[in-house]
């Protein structure tokens, strides 16, 4: 496992998350760690897989004007 040390963290910051840990009878480094699991960034297979999802409710939605289309509006 890797280790992360974070300097210069807000005071505030710091005692809101040792707040919500001891609300849910963890560690703060528990609740760090949650936190990162969490927001941790998409897989390519998962940044594929909702890229499809958004593509997939886009059906039915017309195609976007050619410049020659634009053109011939401005005229």
């Amino acid at each position: 496992m890797a280790q992360v040390l974070i300097r210069n963290v807000d005071e505030d910051t710091v005692e809101s998350y040792r707040q919500k840990a001891k609300i849910k009878g963890i560690s703060l480094e528990q609740e760090l760690r949650n936190l990162l699991e969490a927001h941790k960034p998409f897989t390519p297979d998962e940044r594929l897989a909702v890229s499809r999802a958004i593509r997939a409710k886009q059906k039915g939605v017309a195609p976007s004007l050619t410049l020659d289309e634009i053109r011939e509006g401005l005229m």
